[in-house]
């Protein structure tokens, strides 16, 4: 009986420790030229436990501007006809409520993301480019887009995430040359506990409030996702 008291106790304490564990995700992404780098680190424990790894980028094609994708296409030599379908008063009365329906479910998925995301610092956050071309006036128009693009990014971020920091950015004109190069670096921490109750949460929210549509097309797509899934 003491030994199950004690394997019980110390699975508690590992628990704890673990909940109450915070995580630290370094983030640093690269673009120079047509080469992108993006090294991702977790650590833990002040760096007791830390694992870094290389995430894939796509690939920019050398001969053209395309980017290269695999993609599988089936093409058909067969016309569907299309048969005209009435429409009554229930079914629009359906498809109205599918559409209440859905923005509740979206709504809701949004609110448990939100919450986690609001409890996310943000330690370090650094955002750096070049950008140029040959002519000066379109160089000057480039780089006023860019300022605007990246207020209204980082504007997004800082109501979604909990910045304990301001951020930094920049843009810098190159007014001799072609450039697109940019820099990333934040560093962000969380608690494995939230992290875990929020994963919960959205399981969750999946099973239980999973959208009810009343429209037979959409309640048979909705089915089908919902089997797929599980």
């Amino acid at each position: 009986m003491m030994w199950v008291l004690l394997i019980i106790g110390i699975l508690i304490l590992v628990l704890l420790i673990l909940i109450f564990t915070k995580v630290r995700v370094y983030i640093d992404y690269k673009r120079v030229q047509t080469n992108d780098k993006i090294h991702i680190k977790l650590s833990a424990w002040y760096g007791l436990i830390h694992y870094t790894f290389k995430v894939p980028v796509i690939k920019k094609d050398d001969d053209s501007a395309a980017i290269v994708v695999k993609e599988e296409q089936e093409m058909k030599g067969k016309t569907k006809k299309e048969d005209m379908k009435k429409i009554t008063p229930e079914d629009l009365r359906d498809g109205f409520a599918d559409m209440k329906e859905l923005l509740q479910h979206m709504v809701g998925f949004h609110r448990v993301v939100r919450q986690f995301t609001g409890k996310i610092q943000v330690k370090k956050f650094s955002w750096h480019s070049i950008v140029g071309t040959k002519n000066a006036a379109h160089t000057g128009v480039l780089t006023g887009a860019c300022w605007a693009l990246k207020g209204s990014i980082i504007g997004l971020l800082t109501t979604y995430l909990n910045f304990r920091i301001m951020p930094a950015y920049s843009i810098t004109p190159d007014f001799q040359r072609w450039q697109a190069n940019t820099s990333i670096s934040c560093i962000l921490q969380f608690r494995i506990g939230q992290a875990m109750v929020t994963g919960i949460k959205l399981l969750r929210y999946w099973k239980g409030g999973k959208p009810h549509f009343r429209s037979r097309k959409l309640a048979k797509l909705s089915g089908d996702s919902n089997k797929q899934s599980f």
